[in-house]
């Protein structure tokens, strides 16, 4: 399998749900759901959680019928990976195939397990770039030390990252 493949994200909003539970505890009691991926932003209606889990169907059922407001999306996977550093020449990447960053972020499921998720303005096309093209092959090939990939990122613009907010 490719590390660079197409998930569902899901997108929490925090602070309108019943007091009883977080969503990592209500998810906690379903041992059949895997978190592959965290990461939480505020934004104007409050605290975001940012999933990407094992059975995103279940997930989303699960945590609306706990009360949570949810919101699912499709998003490119990158990992694992054995080393950090990668998110901005990957998004490097991209931007230079012409594909827009919309937000990017990493997750640490352990110290040698990173997940980059990346949400794109075309996300079948940044699979094909990330799948075909030669840099990421030897990233995928070769999880070692990403200084080749810096020295691309240092001649480049700055990826602009930004979260889209939850509708109403």
């Amino acid at each position: 399998m490719s590390i660079a493949h197409r998930e569902t994200e899901i997108s929490v909003l925090i602070g309108h749900e019943p007091p009883e539970a977080s969503a990592a505890a209500v998810l906690a009691w379903y041992p059949d759901i895997e978190v592959v991926t965290m990461r939480s932003y505020c934004n104007r209606d409050g605290v975001v959680l940012l999933l990407v889990t094992s059975n995103a169907v279940k997930t989303a059922q699960v945590l609306k019928a706990a009360g949570f407001r949810c919101q699912v999306n499709p998003v490119v996977l990158i990992g694992p990976l054995n080393r950090s550093g990668w998110a901005s020449p990957i998004g490097v990447e991209l931007t230079n195939a012409g594909i827009e960053v919309l937000y990017s972020y990493t997750s640490h499921i352990d110290r040698d397990r990173h997940y980059l998720v990346f949400k794109t303005s075309d996300d079948d096309s940044a699979i094909q770039v990330l799948t075909t093209g030669s840099s990421f092959q030897s990233l995928a090939n070769n999880d070692s030390q990403p200084e080749q990939w810096m020295a691309i990122a240092e001649g480049s613009s700055s990826v602009q990252q930004t979260h889209s907010p939850m509708p109403n």
